[in-house]
């Protein structure tokens, strides 16, 4: 087994440096571990930190009798009984054999007495005891693909104002920003469940952050804040940076929006006309892991720079994609923000920031050293605060302004790797694998409408355990038996906490998938199956939550045995294996700023399956190798309709029955008054007899000698009318669940329209200091990379003053054309030496004056 990684925990605004056994290739900052106990306590961030509990490990014999509950449905009754004989070897409850030693404490107590003694080490530390296992074990030791089998994506909400890619990536970009200082100064209020605050040390690998690939194992290399404050932007392939401080070490003296856009707009420019040579060295983050760090070599080999452009990339706060591309489909937004082209991506970042030309955008997050929750509160922050912010644009600049503006920026720095025939082989084999992968998979987004959890809470359930046997449901009938199942739950109530793993496949969700599929069960034993299998991982969920679920445990006595120890019966029946075997890998995020979430299977011959629970609708994105991803999502929408209908039907029937009931006690509180007052005379009571249908039999609740009920008296009301669906509460301004516009072809139109308003409608930047009697130049805004214009196209420039639009921002840029003025509008953001010397001159100043 690899050695484990030696954590350190970030101290103040700085990070760590975690190094494996294969050391990182550039240089890291090594900062010394804080003690919780010495967290500044007066901070927001740190409030009640200090005084997290550490993770528990739970009681020896708990563990075990859970685990034999949890492999129960998956396995035959001669497989349940070995393993429950192994388990009972494990912890001494079996006869010792001949010849052993009476007094030799068990296998399992033995493991899990040195496991408590490690867990108070690493208290003493300030950590968890899992903390230092779990990156190396985890992530860093496995050798897949962390592009397709590690990371993560969320796609954004569209912003209604259809803003353009750099409007929309400049403000994001600015927000992110803002939210690193918070963590930086200490000022982000701490996540909180129930008054009690979550440990917030994953935020402190938010930024500055990197994994670098190595052999046998990888590392991971944190970058102190304060003195690396550039942005790493790639754009076809290109990479390059920019710093987003005026100021080095003034953190108050960031570039506004407007500024970075002007940035942005100076790479899209220098990308779309660099016809360079330079190698996309993104795809090299792509293969396969010990593939990578042989790359990586060959990388540095082929040249000196290679290193330090390299380092560049990886000291960078996070990466920013200005994709080309404009994906309009689920399925293509989805996978555009999973794998993208594959060069135009580091993969490696802590995250990486994607914002398409049509102005959608998304997030990519590594996975090893942060779970989803840091980075969707990273995302819900810029998605949520960019609706309340106006978008950067030049509106109210003329061309003077302009200029000065965009004079007092540092040019972007192109990071030009130079290439080699080793290196060009490496690219061109990590595209080959990157295609292959690509295509060998299948991912079906698919929306349900439906129903959400306000239907599911109506019918009192967890909504999170209502979709898991939902999908048990769905996988059962698609393949005729029940599969280890994983969900995550979070950890983050103790110290360093990450997760633990929710069973959902259990004796009761086994129970109730055979039983939908039993035409004897009528519906009232359906429901009632259903209840008990949602009620059941309910349960072991709030387990899970609270450290006293399985998985974490084993794993701990698994690797607190030393290597030349024996393997316990336990670990070694293949029983063990298959049932912690996540053929289905399932986790929630549910939150109305994102419309797509994913990542892929865990085990070749499973499912990976990302699921949001929104208020009116359900989306789950099913990715598998081929394994019939569209069909499971089909299965999935028909075990949520099958459910609907088991459960409103027996809700109609218990009405009926609650409302039949309710009467006929009525009707015979009503006849005891009547009798107790002497109001019933024998006259009327044989004319009421009389006019009783004889078929109606008497209620055995009634007393002897009273009358039947009459029919009519028996008839149930009729189901009141469904409530009008409330509106859904707003996360953010303007996101509203039930606003379809927002996901239609006609939205993809609008957004095209409003662009195309936006560039030809912006206040003109005139120069006014043309000779007497010559027309104004007037400067329209344009798509910056709008490609030369036809001769015949240049002819037809109106002059000023005209109601014809000049220049307008095409959708495709093999289509625009690119006028004198949109020229001219380059030159002010490059900062031309033309454009300079008109400037110096209507100012009266000199060619060695600066302006």
């Amino acid at each position: 087994m690899t050695p484990p990684l030696n954590i350190s925990t970030l101290a103040g605004s700085a990070f760590a440096s975690i190094v494996s056994s294969s050391p990182p290739a550039v240089d890291s900052c090594t900062f010394s571990a804080l003690d919780a106990k010495t967290v500044v306590q007066d901070s927001v961030m740190d409030k009640g930190q200090a005084d997290l509990p550490s993770l528990p490990i739970p009681p020896l014999d708990q563990t075990l009798d859970r685990y034999l509950e949890s492999i129960r449905p998956l396995t035959t009754d001669q497989e349940y009984n070995h393993q429950r004989a192994a388990v009972q070897t494990f912890r001494g409850e079996s006869e010792p054999s001949e010849g052993a030693d009476q007094t030799e404490e068990p296998i399992g107590r033995h493991l899990d007495r040195r496991l408590r003694e490690h867990a108070q080490d690493c208290e003493k530390r300030g950590t968890s005891w899992l903390a230092e296992w779990w990156d190396d074990w985890a992530y860093f030791s496995h050798r897949d693909s962390s592009t397709f089998f590690v990371n993560y994506y969320f796609g954004f909400q569209d912003d209604p104002r259809m803003p353009t890619q750099t409007a929309r990536a400049a403000l994001l970009v600015s927000l992110a920003l803002e939210f690193r200082q918070l963590i930086a100064t200490r000022t982000l209020t701490p996540d909180m469940a129930r008054n009690a605050p979550f440990c917030m040390n994953m935020y402190n690998y938010l930024f500055n952050y990197c994994r670098i690939a190595g052999s046998p194992a990888d590392s991971a290399v944190g970058y102190p804040t304060a003195t690396n404050n550039h942005i790493c932007v790639v754009r076809n392939g290109r990479f390059y940076i920019f710093e987003t401080l005026h100021l080095p070490g003034k953190p108050t003296s960031v570039l506004s929006p407007r500024e970075i856009m002007i940035q942005l707009e100076r790479i899209k420019k220098m990308a779309d006309d660099d016809k360079s040579t330079s190698p996309s060295i993104g795809i090299l983050s792509t293969g396969q892991r010990d593939q990578a760090a042989k790359d990586r070599l060959v990388l540095f080999e082929a040249h000196a720079n290679n290193k330090a452009h390299m380092a560049k990339i990886e000291t960078s706060i996070f990466v920013l994609c200005l994709d080309s591309s404009s994906p309009s489909t689920s399925e293509e937004f989805s996978r555009a923000c999973w794998h993208g082209d594959g060069a135009s991506r580091w993969f490696d970042k802590c995250f990486q920031l994607i914002v398409f030309a049509n102005g959608r955008a998304g997030m990519n997050g590594e996975h090893s050293k942060m779970d989803a929750t840091p980075t969707s509160r990273l995302c819900r922050y810029m998605i949520d605060e960019a609706q309340a912010r106006a978008l950067p644009d030049f509106r109210n600049l003329n061309a003077e302004d302009l200029y000065e503006c965009a004079s007092a920026l540092d040019k972007p720095v192109a990071l030009n790797f130079v290439r080699s025939p080793a290196l060009e082989k490496a690219i061109e084999a990590a595209h080959v694998a990157f295609k292959k992968t690509v295509d060998e998979h299948e991912m079906v987004p698919t929306e349900y409408k439906g129903y959400g959890k306000g239907l599911i809470k109506s019918f009192k359930m967890s909504p999170d355990a209502y979709v898991q046997m939902a999908l048990q449901l769905a996988y059962y009938r698609k393949h005729g038996e029940l599969v280890a199942t994983y969900e995550s739950a979070a950890t983050r109530k103790y110290r360093h906490g990450r997760t633990e793993t929710a069973r959902s496949c259990s004796n009761e969700s086994k129970a109730f998938c055979e039983a939908m599929d039993d035409p004897e069960k009528s519906l009232k034993e359906r429901a009632a199956a259903c209840r008990a299998a949602v009620a059941r991982h309910a349960q072991y969920t709030a387990w899970a939550v609270d450290g006293q679920a399985i998985d974490r445990h084993l794993l701990g006595l698994r690797l607190i045995r030393k290597p030349d120890e024996p393997v316990p019966e336990l670990f070694a029946n293949p029983v063990f294996a298959r049932t912690c075997r996540w053929r289905l890998s399932t986790s929630q995020i549910s939150d109305d700023c994102f419309m797509a979430y994913g990542w892929g299977e865990v085990v070749p011959d499973g499912y990976g399956c990302a699921y949001m629970v929104k208020e009116s609708e359900l989306y789950f994105c099913i990715t598998s190798l081929k394994l019939g991803s569209k069909e499971l999502g089909q299965f999935i929408v028909d075990a949520l309709e099958d459910m609907r209908f088991t459960f409103e039907e027996v809700r109609k029937v218990e009405k009926a029955e609650a409302a039949q009931a309710a009467m006929v006690a009525a009707a015979a509180h009503a006849l005891t008054q009547a009798e107790q007052s002497s109001e019933l005379t024998q006259a009327s009571y044989d004319n009421r007899q009389a006019l009783a249908p004889s078929s109606v039999p008497l209620e055995g609740h009634l007393r002897e000698n009273r009358f039947a009920v009459p029919a009519y008296a028996l008839v149930a009301r009729s189901p009141s009318p469904a409530r009008p669906m409330l509106p859904a509460p707003r996360t953010s301004l303007f996101f509203q669940k039930h606003d379809p516009v927002l996901r239609t072809a006609l939205a993809r139109n609008a957004m095209a329209m409003a662009q195309e308003r936006y560039w030809s409608g912006i206040d003109e930047i005139a120069f006014d200091d043309m000779p007497p009697g010559s027309p104004q130049i007037r400067i329209q805004k344009a798509l910056p990379s709008q490609a030369a214009a036809s001769s015949s196209e240049a002819q037809d420039v109106p002059e000023a003053g005209s109601t014809k639009a000049i220049g307008s921002r095409s959708r495709s840029a093999s289509q625009a054309s690119e006028t004198g003025s949109v020229r001219t509008f380059m030159a002010i953001l490059m900062g031309e030496d033309s454009v300079l010397s008109r400037l110096r001159s209507r100012r009266g100043q000199g060619p060695a004056d600066k302006p």
